[in-house]
């Protein structure tokens, strides 16, 4: 038996993950194109890096829910029979244990170097554009 799980917002709200598309998202006070688009990195490259230090900062403070511990409790049982996609760029289903997780919209703890085309996993700062970590 395979079976596909598709998580998103929902999943991370009950942790206290602010939603990008609620009444008071993450997209308050900016629009998408400002911020989550190759045109926006480099028309204004510290406003992006900025936004996303915060949602990288902001995963100090929440922890997986029940959900993404039953998830990662689903996969020890079937294994490789479960394909878990979520759109969720937090690493909560990582956190509760699962090791089998595909990322839709990318990770907020993988950062691309644009100098040595290599993804690292990051939970710092990238405002402050650190050297090239490879």
């Amino acid at each position: 038996m395979k079976v596909v799980v598709l998580t998103g917002a929902g999943i991370s709200a009950e942790s206290g993950v602010p939603t990008f598309r609620g009444p008071d998202g993450l997209w308050e006070g900016h629009r998408v194109e400002d911020v989550a688009t190759p045109e926006a990195f480099d028309a204004n490259r510290l406003l992006v890096q900025r936004f996303y230090d915060a949602r990288r900062a902001s995963l100090a403070r929440v922890q997986p829910n029940a959900a993404h511990l039953a998830l990662a409790r689903l996969e020890q049982v079937l294994g490789e029979d479960l394909f878990l996609v979520t759109q969720n760029i937090d690493d909560l289903h990582e956190r509760a244990g699962s090791r089998r997780v595909h990322h839709m919209h990318g990770e907020l703890l993988s950062a691309w170097c644009t100098a040595c085309d290599q993804r690292t996993h990051w939970n710092r700062t990238l405002a402050d554009e650190p050297p090239c970590p490879g």
